[in-house]
């Protein structure tokens, strides 16, 4: 049996909507189907190794903190020294019985510079009393928006404040969810609210984002070279985007690229659409200003979908891989736009199988796109029924999961030059 571990990132927001960190979450081969892990100490060396032995641990979460699950038998052991202290927040989990030892053990660690959360507060009487002689030394609380109410959260708040905690609301699936713990003094949220819109009724696109799909539909047509020049001659913003994005070193052309036709024929149209659409994540706001998140998760899906799709699809073609990386990227144009997603993919002209994947999961790709945001949410119990049905091996998962977050991470590094 593999001993191989699959992880996934869970991204941590603050105030602003921007990635503060990242939890990592982590299963092994020996937890089948089985949600819960029954010894942390163990799972958690084990991502340790994987992530502290990684040359380029910034490939998989850039430049952000890192979030991982700490048990009393990991708090107390000696292997947490190698952990740096600079990059990582130790999660205390909600088992650990705060004894005089544990105290101890944590006050000299956070002399020691270790930054530290508690998971999974739930404002319980019992977790409080158990957790309060400690929180002198806790940086961040973690509220399991789940298991209380904001009334709760209020009535402790004084306490919290005394502490100085950082309040981090996880669990947030709603943008209702973010703005109520927002307002209740929260300043780190996690969660995938981002990407669960709320759909408004005849929405106008902005004017940008109208151009920008007007150009995929154009590609998606076979529109002749010329006329598409001719649209990106009219938005010089979105032109001098593309020459900075195909002359960066991404690329490994020979020549500088000078002109709109000599760009759009060395992407070519498959290329240009999944651009064009990173494009509109990247520069769009919604209502309430979520911006940064969208694009780290299209470009995660796109990229994972493809990556996927190599080691499902053993004689997989071109064409099959640029159809997943788009099915990924379109999959949050519901969330980008703000409209029911059918009437975004007909009003761009998308051909009927995609469509079928995106909205229904039907075939190979839809299988793998189940299985992309099985891993966003780790729903192990999903994910193991799916590696079945595609007959992927658990290895082949963690190496396309790893891949991906690396793909992710330097793009965004090198957009950002």
């Amino acid at each position: 049996m593999s001993n191989s571990v699959y992880f996934a990132r869970q991204p941590i927001l603050d105030i602003n909507s921007k990635t503060y960190a990242y939890e990592l979450l982590y299963r092994s081969s020996t937890s089948r189907t089985d949600a819960s892990v029954i010894n942390h100490h163990t799972a958690t060396a084990q991502v340790l190794v994987n992530t502290l032995n990684s040359t380029h641990l910034e490939h998989i979460v850039g430049d952000t903190f890192i979030f991982i699950n700490i048990d009393e038998e990991m708090l107390m052991d000696e292997v947490i020294s190698s952990i740096p202290k600079e990059k990582f927040v130790l999660e205390l989990l909600e088992t650990i019985v705060i004894s005089e030892a544990v105290i101890k053990r944590i006050k000299y660690l956070k002399q020691e510079g270790y930054r530290f959360a508690l998971d999974d507060a739930d404002c319980s009487k019992e977790y409080i009393l158990n957790f309060q002689q400690i929180f002198q030394y806790i940086d961040i609380l973690k509220l399991d928006i789940q298991l209380l109410d904001k009334e709760k959260v209020a009535k402790f708040l004084p306490l919290f404040k005394k502490f100085n905690l950082t309040l981090l609301a996880e669990k947030v699936e709603t943008q209702e969810q973010f703005d109520t713990y927002k307002e209740l003094g929260c300043d780190l949220f996690q969660g995938f609210f981002f990407a669960k819109p709320d759909i408004i009724e005849n929405k106008k696109l902005d004017p940008k984002q109208f151009q920008i799909l007007q150009l995929i539909r154009m590609l998606q047509e076979d529109a002749p070279i010329n006329d598409i020049c001719q649209a990106f001659e009219q938005n010089a913003a979105l032109t001098i985007q593309l020459l900075r994005f195909i002359n960066s070193a991404s690329f490994s052309f020979k020549a500088t690229i000078k002109s709109i036709r000599q760009a759009v024929m060395l992407l070519g149209p498959s290329q240009l659409k999944s651009w064009l659409l990173l494009t509109s994540y990247a520069t769009s706001k919604s209502p309430k200003g979520i911006e940064n998140p969208l694009l780290h998760l299209a470009q995660t899906r796109s990229n994972m979908m493809q990556t996927l799709c190599k080691a499902v699809c053993k004689e997989h073609t071109k064409e099959n891989l640029e159809r997943a990386a788009f099915i990924g990227l379109l999959s949050l144009i519901e969330a980008l736009l703000h409209v029911p997603m059918e009437e975004v993919l007909n009003e761009l002209n998308v051909d009927n199988d995609i469509i079928n994947v995106l909205i229904t999961q039907e075939g190979t790709l839809g299988e793998i796109f189940k299985l992309v945001c099985a891993v966003e949410k780790f729903d192990t119990n999903a994910i193991e029924t799916i590696l079945n049905t595609l007959s992927l091996s658990r290895a082949q998962l963690a190496k396309a999961i790893q891949t991906s977050y690396e793909i992710t991470e330097n793009f965004s590094n090198e957009d950002n030059k």
